[in-house]
């Protein structure tokens, strides 16, 4: 039996075996209930000590648990609302992408028709044209686009939505004139070189001026309103699954946490009727152990066996003689010689609980032999004469 208890005296635990310590107990007449009422109470203390790290995890599950039911009837109500508008399959890519390639084919057509304008800004390369023309384009797509953007934004706001609309206005306007300006430099150049194209810009200028207007304007807001387009598809997409995987995680969690903390609950539940069986174990074997101290004792170590102890330590010491001179022999026998009777023999008078078990006063039961069985004569066959039936 090598069950063991701790004392809690110190700051250090200290293992102390309970067989010994009721052995201890029974041999010398402690009273059996006030001592088994102080390792009850230890064993109650070193139980609930040991019970508070699987109740935190129990708690923290707990929390976990109620966290994830508060969210996920969030994300729920979301995840409805979500499918509601955008329907129960994800929005497809496919025509945020048409978009796309419509945007750049708007940049590059209003790329090409800027190109021979920019002899206006004072640009004679080629290559600066197209270069200049594609910035020119990129950025009056994005001025319609932001304007868009902040259209959408404001919701029921009107004053962030007529901002909008003046910024928007202000770029029509401004584009207008510019292709005013575009149809005016191309006359005037057909007419230099002798093109036809300029005595039939001059016969009709209001046609040329509403063409060039209209390709001005339409580019960049075309271009602008498809990236607007495809880029709320990717939006609604994203937005879609970004709420639905979210919804089912936190569905999931929740199904999980919920076994988890069923797991925990019953190891706990284990837990309470593992420690009762173990009470009552200890009690057995306390019981058990104290009756053998009461009834047994222990036998105190001789003196002799510290002197004999004492001296072989001694001699253990001699071998350094080779080292040491040879006049130092007897104080190396003799102070290890009195160092280990001084530690024996106070072993001697305070054994510890362990060691006083081990000297326990051995009892031989001795059996008395088993008496042989008597053999019982076998009757005589005996007849039975005249007289003897009357």
């Amino acid at each position: 039996m090598k069950t063991s208890i701790h004392n809690r005296s110190k700051e250090n635990l200290k293992p102390r075996r309970l067989d010994a310590l009721a052995f201890y107990l029974g041999a010398h007449g402690v009273n059996r209930e006030s001592a088994l009422e102080e390792i009850e109470a230890r064993f109650a203390q070193e139980t609930s000590e040991e019970k508070q790290k699987p109740l935190r995890a129990l708690h923290a599950l707990e929390a976990k648990l109620q966290q994830a039911r508060k969210e996920k009837s969030e994300a729920e109500a979301l995840w409805l609302r979500i499918r509601k508008e955008l329907g129960d399959t994800p929005p497809p890519y496919f025509q945020a992408i048409l978009m796309a390639c419509f945007a750049l084919f708007a940049l590059v057509l209003d790329t090409l028709f800027l190109a021979p304008t920019m002899d206006i800004l004072n640009i004679a390369d080629s290559a600066l044209q197209f270069l200049a023309a594609a910035g020119f384009a990129a950025l009056c797509t994005a001025y319609f686009e932001l304007a868009g953007l902040l259209y959408i934004g404001a919701k029921d706001s009107w004053p962030k939505r007529l901002t909008a609309i003046t910024a928007a206005g202000i770029g029509v306007l401004s584009l207008t004139v510019w292709g005013l300006l575009r149809g005016y430099q191309l006359r005037f150049a057909a007419v230099l070189a002798g093109n036809p194209l300029g005595q039939f810009l001059a016969e009709h200028p209001i046609l040329a001026a509403v063409f060039y207007i209209f390709i001005t304007l339409a580019t960049p807001i075309i271009g602008a309103t498809a990236l607007l387009f495809g880029w709320q598809e990717v939006s609604r997409g994203r937005t879609w699954r970004r709420v639905r995987e979210r919804f089912v995680k936190l569905r999931t969690d929740e199904i999980q946490l919920a076994r988890d903390v069923q797991t925990e609950q019953e190891h706990l539940d284990q837990f309470d009727k593992r420690k009762q069986a173990e009470c009552l174990e200890w009690r057995a074997i306390f019981a058990q152990f104290y009756e053998r101290g009461q009834r047994n004792g222990a036998s105190k170590e001789t003196r002799w066996s510290v002197l004999r102890k004492s001296l072989l330590g001694g001699l253990c010491a001699t071998p350094l003689a080779f080292l040491l001179p040879l006049a130092w022999l007897p104080a190396l026998t003799a102070i290890p010689a009195l160092a280990t009777f001084v530690y024996f023999n106070h072993r001697r008078h305070h054994p510890s609980h362990e060691r006083y078990l081990k000297q326990e006063n051995t009892h031989f039961a001795v059996i008395p032999d088993a008496p042989q069985p008597r053999e019982l004569p076998a009757p005589q066959q005996r007849l039975l004469s005249k007289g003897d039936e009357q």
